[in-house]
């Protein structure tokens, strides 16, 4: 599907976020990624380690602002890795959800023009989150939560401390997956694009064991719940946890994967982290991307 590519280079936009600080830590340690660029609304950023730094230009730019110094990045760029959003957290707004569609088609058309072979676009777990509660909670089991199935926008939940609906935040996502893919299927393979449904990715350490039922680390881990709501919520959110390393290697893998090996220019994958007996499937991300998760939520849990 596309001539020979080897990147060398990478562009990260909303690089001083959780996410974006977190891969280009990865690409600075491996060999074959010689130079970062990092977008981001300020370039007064938290610090890089030495290691990155070293290969990392950070450059300012509001994203909803097109023929602005930002787009002049792209250029020379092999590949674009978009975590940017108005509001990368489960409680954006309708306004937010627009506004970080806005960025997507921006950062993609962007891309596109540039000439950038490979697009990897941040999707999230929530595009699937209706798969949570019943009826279609009852629909799935170990591996059949395929990207292939219908999509259920939205995750709703009690943290304890209030009621959360992650609606707005995943139609934007579900709707930028789409947008990436077909437009490198317009490119004919010009561009090839990957989006990625990541699983729970905390910040900082992302610890397995901090994993809990009010969807957020903060809130500390609680008592494992004793009714059967409770154990099916914690073992959705479990099953989903994506350690830092394996983070790592799924994006990794989707910045490099030989893209003649797919079923068309842009795919949509899921990725966790190998956690036994989850509903998730991540065999179709490793055939196609050539990815391994390395650890497993359960095997964790009993270490700590």
């Amino acid at each position: 599907m596309e001539h020979i590519y080897s990147p060398r280079s990478v562009l990260v936009s909303g690089a001083g976020g959780n996410l974006g600080r977190k891969i280009i830590e990865w690409l600075a340690r491996t060999e074959w990624c010689r130079s970062i660029i990092g977008i981001d609304m300020t370039t007064d950023v938290a610090p890089f380690s030495p290691e990155a730094t070293a290969r990392l230009r950070l450059v300012a730019g509001d994203l909803l602002q097109v023929g602005t110094a930002w787009q002049e990045a792209f250029h020379g760029i092999d590949a674009v890795i978009h975590f940017a959003a108005q509001n990368p957290h489960t409680d954006a707004t309708w306004e937010d959800s627009a506004a970080s569609f806005d960025m997507t088609f921006n950062v993609a058309a962007t891309a596109q023009k540039a000439g950038v072979r490979r697009l990897v676009f941040a999707s999230s777990n929530h595009v699937m989150g209706g798969y949570k509660d019943v009826p279609l909670a009852d629909t799935i089991g170990p591996g059949r939560l395929t990207t292939s199935i219908p999509p259920a926008p939205g995750t709703k939940w009690d943290t304890g401390h209030g009621f959360m609906d992650s609606t707005a935040y995943a139609v934007s996502k579900l709707m930028s997956e789409r947008l990436c893919v077909d437009m490198a299927a317009h490119s004919a393979g010009r561009m090839t694009a990957v989006a990625v449904r990541i699983g729970w990715t905390q910040p900082g350490e992302n610890l397995a064991s901090t994993i809990n039922l009010a969807g957020d680390p903060k809130y500390g881990v609680g008592p494992e719940p004793t009714d059967d709501e409770g154990r099916r919520d914690l073992r959705w959110y479990r099953n989903m946890w994506l350690s830092n390393e394996d983070f790592g290697r799924a994006f990794e893998a989707a910045v490099k994967a030989d893209a003649s090996r797919w079923p068309a220019f842009g795919i949509v994958v899921n990725a966790m982290s190998a956690n036994e007996g989850m509903d998730w499937d991540i065999g179709y991300t490793e055939l196609l991307l050539g990815y391994k998760a390395e650890q497993n939520m359960y095997a964790e849990l009993k270490k700590a």
